[in-house]
């Protein structure tokens, strides 16, 4: 063998030495017993607390009135969780008005025709519009007539809609 077969390259003793070093450094992080500063509590609209090397005295004075408001506060939001679910359950959501397909192109509302495959609130609307101005739909040439349904998207309405 070579001497130049045996050596590294420089890029390899490159990738050598920052394996070597991300090494160290995890070990420095993992096993020194100073380790890494770590937040202890965190309070919206709050002084935040870290984790730092103070006397006992004075830690006995910070956390004792902090725990008290902890616990205020956690009272409050349970509470106050409470009463959103009552109201919740008195105010229930509206319930989506169920659309039974075939559905009628001249009677329908907007509401309807937002449940028609590829129609949204803009198109209902336009479609809307037509039929007031012109009269009802009498087939699917009439629909084409539509600004913003073409072939591919009468197709798809085609199957969910009837014409009187």
């Amino acid at each position: 063998m070579n001497l130049s077969e045996k050596a590294m390259n420089a890029s390899e003793k490159r990738i050598l030495k920052l394996a070597i070093i991300l090494f160290t450094i995890g070990l420095i992080v993992r096993y020194l017993p100073w380790g890494l500063p770590s937040i202890e509590s965190f309070e919206v609209g709050e002084a935040i607390v870290v984790n730092s090397h103070v006397d006992s005295a004075h830690v006995d004075s910070i956390a004792v009135p902090n725990k008290i408001k902890e616990t205020e506060k956690q009272a409050e939001l349970v509470e106050l969780n409470d009463s959103v679910t009552a109201e919740r359950s008195v105010h229930h959501r509206k319930s989506k008005k169920k659309v039974v397909f075939p559905l009628n192109i001249n009677m329908a509302s907007a509401e309807d025709l937002c449940a028609i495959k590829g129609v949204g609130p803009k198109l209902a609307e336009k479609i809307i519009e037509r039929r007031n101005a012109f009269g009802p739909y009498k087939n699917a040439s009439d629909l084409k007539k539509v600004h913003g349904i073409g072939k591919k998207k009468l197709e798809m309405m085609l199957q969910s809609i009837i014409f009187d």
